[in-house]
């Protein structure tokens, strides 16, 4: 097995997120982490989870990619067609039916900083044009903060995307597949790239997997 590449985010692998990640379920359900000490893994929310993607995989969809390290789960992006995620009350705005929804991306805080964020969202792209969709598209928080299951206005703009729906704090952001065909080619490629940027991780124990807080994106607010 290859110890370095983009593999399907599937509720097999939802099973090494571990921690609140691990058990959230608020894009997938419409509901937050349990309230309960950072970290405590939450069996029945991790169940429904894992339950929700396999549904998705029997409708014909893969809910995103994740990158894998040396056997570690480093950093992953959730993604699928729009009406499969819980949708976010008023005033945020509808997301279009013509585009892939990104919902979250994480990255391994010890792997920030050098690529794998921008990796993860390339990968969003090349689901888009696969599935002959028009654009990608996500909610922006403009008053972002590390525990949330929401991604940055800021990073996001700097990845290209703009503002397609405005919102006070949760505007719609969105960009043209059409305009990014040169990230189309190969994610291994550039996998490769991102590597030759990357520490060399510690080794991990088999079913241990660094995650202590809830999803937040490649560096803090400045994708590399």
């Amino acid at each position: 097995m290859t110890a370095r590449r983009v593999v399907p985010l599937t509720g097999e692998l939802l099973e090494e997120l571990g921690g609140p990640c691990g058990s959230c379920l608020f894009w997938e359900r419409g509901a937050p982490s349990p309230a309960r000490p950072c970290g405590e893994p939450d069996a029945d929310a991790a169940l429904r989870k894992q339950a929700w993607a396999s549904s998705r995989l029997q409708e014909g969809w893969v809910p995103g990619r994740a990158v894998r390290l040396e056997g570690a789960l480093a950093a992953w992006v959730t993604f699928a067609p729009v009406g499969v995620f819980a949708p976010l009350a008023p005033p945020a705005p509808r997301v279009s039916r013509d585009a892939l929804q990104v919902a979250t991306l994480y990255v391994q805080p010890h792997l920030r900083g050098h690529g794998l964020g921008r990796l993860l969202l390339q990968a969003a792209v090349r689901e888009a044009l696969r599935a002959d969709l028009t654009a990608v598209e996500v909610y922006g928080d403009r008053r972002w903060r590390e525990r949330s299951c929401l991604l940055p206005a800021t990073w996001l703009l700097h990845e290209g995307f703009e503002v397609h729906r405005e919102a006070q704090r949760l505007p719609l952001l969105r960009l043209d597949v059409r305009r990014t065909l040169r990230w189309a080619p190969s994610l291994e490629t550039a996998l490769e790239e991102v590597l030759g940027r990357l520490p060399r991780p510690a080794p991990v124990r088999e079913g241990v997997v660094r995650t202590s807080a809830p999803p937040v994106v490649d560096g803090d607010e400045a994708p590399r």
